[in-house]
């Protein structure tokens, strides 16, 4: 594992080994992490994404890693809660007291890094993004190419003085890196490409935001075809953007979101990868997947056999329902833990009556109450005949 102190290394971005030939380096690959996400208003939730991050950092000391990559994402949004800003700041901040510095986070910005709001617009012109933040507080390693310069000055060596740079070293391991580059990323790559240094001897792998046309249904993304160019200049592709995990032609990788940011990213494998370069086997690299430990969930369904025309009937029939469907669930463990879990409750059959208006909030409330359930999501799809959400369910 690399011994010299960040704060201590030279201006070239170039961490080496303190002792001795090194014969592999082992890094771990994650990606949209989303903190600062507050799902469903619910302050536990906020923290599991803050958890995720402690597991992926408490993975990175057990497993002795070189470093981890950030495929963006990193946030969800600008908008951030005081305190959860600050207890990201204290973790990373006791993650290098704790490593002695040793094990650099690599980061690149994503699209949603450089969102003013969770629903809102995106403000990469002003250069604003939490990332920045975390990277003039050398806490992490910031990576973004200029790509408006000629291809040799595109991936500039990473400054630890001015805390800017498009590359970084790390044993024999280079690492480039660009913001995230847009919808249509692949009128970049070819500039990307020709700035990659091709005969240096060095594994390369290239952080990019972006995903893959076809791994994720009716979500846009690169055609395969239109990236095989960087093949030749590049031995693993670290991908984010897309929240499932997906691994291609032995090169690309894609570790999907390391807590479920949606219902829907429950139904996905996702995790983070650990992977050992061998340099002795010229290059032959080993990728295993590791899934997190993620806040627990539930899909259930409450059906209606006939119409009902009163909140407290309505109510008394959710109860006796899920009283059934819930019985093993562990009364005495607090909503921090996540094995307490998160409900998604569809409601489905005969639709109540029009003057009977389901107030979710009220109703969530009511389950939180009666279930140690850290929260409820709630799906009214009385309409069989409208396409849902099932077919996207395990």
């Amino acid at each position: 594992m690399t011994s010299i102190n960040l704060s201590e290394s030279n201006a070239t971005g170039s961490l080496k080994p303190g002792i001795g030939p090194s014969t592999s380096t082992c890094f771990i690959h994650a990606s949209d992490i989303h903190l600062g996400s507050h799902q469903y208003r619910n302050d536990n939730r906020a923290d599991d994404f803050i958890n995720a991050l402690q597991e992926i950092l408490n993975l990175a000391i057990q497993h002795n890693a070189d470093f981890i990559l950030l495929g963006g994402d990193v946030f969800t949004s600008l908008e951030m809660l005081p305190g959860k800003l600050t207890s990201i700041i204290d973790l990373l901040m006791c993650f290098q007291n704790n490593t002695n510095s040793t094990i650099p986070i690599i980061a690149i910005e994503g699209n949603h890094d450089i969102r003013k709001f969770s629903r809102g617009v995106r403000f990469a012109q002003h250069g604003q993004s939490w990332l920045k933040l975390l990277a003039r507080l050398g806490l992490i390693v910031l990576l973004d190419g200029n790509l408006d310069l000629p291809p040799d000055q595109v991936f500039q060596p990473y400054d630890f003085t001015g805390r800017k740079g498009g590359k970084i070293q790390v044993k024999n391991v280079m690492i480039y890196g660009t913001r995230y580059l847009g919808e249509k990323p692949v009128e970049h790559l070819s500039r990307i490409r020709k700035a990659i240094d091709r005969d240096d001897g060095l594994f390369h792998i290239l952080l990019q935001h972006f995903g893959i046309q076809g791994q994720m249904e009716g979500v846009p993304g690169i055609n395969l075809e239109l990236i095989q160019h960087l093949k030749h200049r590049v031995h693993y592709l670290a991908l984010g953007h897309f929240h499932k995990q997906f691994i291609l032609d032995d090169w690309i990788y894609n570790p999907g979101s390391s807590e479920a940011v949606s219902s829907i990213d429950n139904s996905f494998g996702r995790g983070i990868f650990l992977v050992n370069v061998n340099y002795a086997t010229k290059f032959k690299k080993t990728v295993k997947t590791i899934r997190l430990n993620n806040r627990k969930y539930q899909w259930r369904t409450v059906h209606f056999p006939k119409q009902v025309n009163h909140k407290d009937d309505l109510f008394k029939h959710v109860f006796q329902e899920l009283k059934a469907q819930l019985n093993t669930l562990n009364q005495e463990l607090p909503p921090s833990d996540n094995e307490m879990p998160m409900l998604y409750l569809r409601l489905k059959g005969k639709e109540p009556a029009k003057s009977l208006k389901i107030k979710e909030k009220e109703l969530r409330e009511f389950i939180c109450q009666k279930f140690p359930v850290v929260d409820a999501r709630i799906y009214q799809k009385f309409d069989d005949s409208i396409t849902t959400m099932d077919k996207y369910i395990k």
